[in-house]
């Protein structure tokens, strides 16, 4: 779940929180790692992220001070920025220290929310059931395609709900060609969709699924963008 403070977004859920560390991971961005509110900075990176565990691996912070207030618990904060899209996260600490070959890293339990402040073109927009947008991916690896409902969708990504869970079990990074049908508004897009994250939940029975676009060609962007400003607009976000 994430709520809206303008165009600030903090990420509560588990899925969506290892969406934006697998993010970090995938694009190997830079992290900048702040001890409660000191006027040092220190750099690292997100190794992996594990969303059944709750848990992520931040490499080895430097300066090499830096360790040594990551091993005394010292509480930090993480600063990082995706496609200009800037992720916030306080109140961290290290479960423990870790090594292999490579050097040390920590392994660090989830936030309990994380702060994402958007660009205006990659604001997430609720879909209502109203709207009857689904979507169906397809790809090589699989026999059938799978058939969801849109939950939400921004400029830069979708949501989508699958029934049941999926089987084979999706891979991160796993690529599809998507069709995303918005019935109400008689737009049928075509497009490439790669998983960031997904999450079964069997309450509900249903697989929540995130992706990113990929790929876009600029016809498709400029639909894709025009809906989500629609949605905004119409107070449907």
């Amino acid at each position: 779940m994430a709520n809206n403070d303008s165009q600030d977004r903090y990420y509560q859920s588990a899925g969506d929180i290892f969406g934006v560390l697998r993010a970090l991971q995938t694009e190997r961005s830079s992290v900048n790692v702040q001890f409660d509110n000191g006027a040092q900075l220190y750099n690292t990176m997100v190794l992996e992220a594990n969303l059944k565990e709750r848990v992520f691996l931040l490499d080895e912070v430097t300066p090499r001070d830096g360790h040594r207030k990551v091993e005394e618990g010292t509480a930090f904060s993480i600063r990082a920025s995706i496609n200009g899209i800037k992720v916030h996260a306080k109140d961290l600490k290290s479960l423990r220290t870790l090594s292999d070959d490579s050097g040390l890293y920590y392994l660090i339990p989830f936030p309990p929310k994380l702060l994402y402040l958007q660009r205006r073109d990659a604001f997430r927009a609720m879909v209502p059931g109203s709207m009857m947008a689904v979507a169906t991916y397809n790809n090589d690896e699989r026999e059938e395609g799978l058939h969801g409902k849109i939950i939400n969708m921004s400029a830069t990504g979708i949501r989508v709900s699958f029934p049941g869970e999926i089987a084979p079990e999706l891979l991160a990074n796993e690529r599809f060609n998507a069709v995303i049908r918005i019935q109400a508004q008689e737009q049928n897009l075509e497009c490439r969709a790669e998983i960031v994250y997904y999450e079964y939940n069997k309450a509900r029975d249903l697989t929540i699924c995130g992706c990113r676009f990929a790929d876009l060609q600029r016809p498709t962007q400029l639909i894709i963008s025009r809906f989500v400003t629609f949605l905004q607009r119409e107070g449907m976000a």
